[in-house]
């Protein structure tokens, strides 16, 4: 039997710059974050966003988290927008 060479059968993982803007609550303290997350979907997203937390956070006994914001980042930009503002 000859190898089939069908592209439409190939899973292609398409990683997707996230960010995630979220509040950390600690020893009564608040710490707001903004993070940019490389992760193929939302829930690599999460899964990202908790190691960050257990890497950040690992001497605390409790955290607590309010995500504001999980959003894609689109690199659509006007750059005519910006010429002539600024310069190298």
């Amino acid at each position: 039997m000859e190898p089939n060479n069908n592209t439409s059968e190939v899973n292609q993982v398409v990683t997707k710059s996230w960010m995630v803007e979220y509040t950390v609550e600690v020893d009564e303290e608040s710490h707001r974050h903004l993070s940019m997350i490389k992760a193929e979907d939302v829930t690599n997203v999460h899964h990202q966003l908790l190691r960050e937390l257990r890497k950040t956070y690992h001497t605390s006994a409790k955290v607590d988290v309010t995500v504001h914001r999980i959003e894609p980042v689109t690199t659509n930009t006007d750059a005519l927008y910006f010429e002539g503002i600024y310069a190298p």
